[in-house]
């Protein structure tokens, strides 16, 4: 499982669609535009196996506060946030 660190924008998160596809990426939004929309983000980690995305999700100081998203990399399809 690969995790990063540092805030990015719609537009890393389509670079990162296309170089980790087949993979799931757990993002954090943490801003949204005038209509809700996200638009920017924290990618908290990245799997070819979800499971272990949501493993990481039941640590005990995991923050459910926080609004997350989970986002499939489909090299057949567009990215869509």
């Amino acid at each position: 499982m690969e995790r990063w660190q540092g805030v990015i924008n719609a537009r890393d998160v389509a670079r990162l669609y296309n170089d980790k596809s087949n993979h799931w990426l757990l993002l954090e939004v943490i801003k949204k535009d005038k209509n809700g929309k996200a638009e920017e983000f924290k990618l908290i980690a990245c799997d070819p196996d979800k499971d272990r995305l949501y493993e990481l999700m039941e640590d005990d100081d995991w923050d459910w506060d926080k609004h997350y998203i989970f986002v499939f990399a489909d090299p057949d399809s567009l990215c869509e946030l």
